[in-house]
């Protein structure tokens, strides 16, 4: 900001009529500037001055002093206001990774839960097929009978270990025949 600048804007100063940027900007001018800040001491006395006559208030007596506690009110009210608007967009964006990552941990898991229900139910399907049978597989065909397969189960555990090894040896090798015959 040059001096023309500075000057024009010290009326709008005083009356608060400036945004945050052009505060910050003419208040680091006026900081540098000694004609400028002796102008704006004028300037300041005079509108301040007239205004207590105005509202029957009693006068200042030390105008400069309360000119010098506006400039840096007004500083400090800035740099307040962008610590917390920088803090805000700090806080913001802490806020957003946070969620994502807690969002795409929620997506992981829950694919992680397909995969392995997806890896029971093949297993399952072997494991519990050397158990049940086609019965397990193909329900609509004919109806699982659990008091049956519990009385089959009651005879295999009366049975020796070689016994039901040799039944299931059987069961296996007649399973291998009929897939022979299907690929032939």
């Amino acid at each position: 900001m040059n001096c023309l600048e500075a000057q024009s804007k010290i009326v709008a100063f005083i009356e608060d009529k400036l945004d945050d940027s052009e505060v910050l900007e003419f208040i680091r001018h006026i900081r540098s500037c000694e004609n400028c800040a002796e102008e704006l001491e004028i300037y300041y006395t005079l509108l301040v001055g007239m205004k207590q006559l105005d509202e029957d208030q009693e006068l200042s007596t030390n105008f400069k002093a309360q000119m010098e506690e506006k400039l840096n009110a007004e500083y400090k009210h800035i740099q307040n206001r962008r610590k917390l608007t920088g803090s805000s967009i700090v806080l913001v964006i802490a806020i957003i990774c946070t969620v994502g990552f807690f969002g795409y941990e929620s997506y992981q898991n829950a694919k992680y839960l397909q995969e392995q229900e997806a890896i029971k139910a093949a297993q399952s399907k072997t494991y519990y097929y050397d158990y049940f049978g086609e019965s397990l597989f193909h329900a609509e065909e004919e109806a699982f009978d659990l008091a049956s397969y519990m009385e089959q189960q009651e005879q295999k555990e009366q049975s020796s270990f070689y016994e039901r090894l040799h039944s299931y040896l059987m069961i296996q090798e007649g399973a291998s025949q009929v897939e022979k015959t299907v690929i032939d």
